[in-house]
């Protein structure tokens, strides 16, 4: 199942438009009527309009996150920031929406949550590293670092992206500062079509479902 949760008729519109699929979606007018839906109907999706009264309290997201078991939850409605993405994904979200995104752009996105994977915005992800780092540079400075055997105990990026290629390398570099496919090509001067089989080849090498999970195995933090 299904189910988006709203006070809008354009947004139920536009999400309806989004999955395209006639009769398997539900809708639900408010926090409270999404609660008491979750608690006896198991949902696959969850869509939420972050316009909804509540919608904005984390408490009330992570109760929602809880509720919905097995299900995933993409935050929409508004448009969002990155700090706004991260503190979305910080509730239970596996993605945030903007109100400025196409329909297609939607649709690209729930095929990643559909097929267990996170999403975020290119900018998102550098300040997703930016933050994980800071975390791992405070925690370094509280506690004794693991040293590896050679004493360095700083992430090795050259020994991940070692069996990659010279423009492969170049590709992931720029994934993990949150670069787009477009910025991408312009820097590289290369096609838009060769940064996704660039991308296809780089996530097969290195075992990561999407550009998320390459920033985060350059960053050394789990992507999991």
């Amino acid at each position: 199942m299904l189910v988006f949760a709203s006070a809008r008729s354009e947004f139920f519109r536009k999400w309806d438009e989004i999955v395209s699929q006639p009769g398997s979606t539900t809708h639900v007018g408010s926090i409270r009527q999404l609660e008491e839906l979750l608690k006896i109907n198991p949902a696959r999706l969850v869509v939420l309009d972050m316009t909804l009264e509540g919608g904005k309290d984390p408490d009330i997201l992570r109760g929602i996150a809880e509720i919905k078991k097995n299900g995933r939850l993409i935050l929409s409605g508004i448009q969002f920031t990155p700090s706004a993405e991260l503190s979305g994904l910080a509730v239970g979200a596996v993605a945030c929406c903007s109100n400025s995104l196409s329909i297609e752009e939607c649709r690209k996105i729930l095929d990643v949550v559909q097929h267990g994977g996170v999403w975020l915005s290119s900018a998102g992800i550098p300040a997703l590293v930016n933050k994980l780092r800071d975390f791992s540079a405070r925690t370094a400075d509280a506690t004794a670092p693991r040293e590896t055997a050679n004493g360095d105990s700083t992430v090795d990026v050259e020994a991940i992206l070692s069996g990659l290629t010279r423009r492969e390398r170049e590709v992931a570099r720029l994934v993990g500062i949150g670069a787009s496919n477009k910025d991408i090509a312009r820097q590289l001067d290369i096609s838009d079509r060769t940064v996704k089989a660039h991308l296809t080849a780089i996530f097969d090498k290195l075992q990561v479902q999407d550009r998320l999970q390459l920033a985060l195995r350059i960053s050394g933090r789990p992507s999991a």
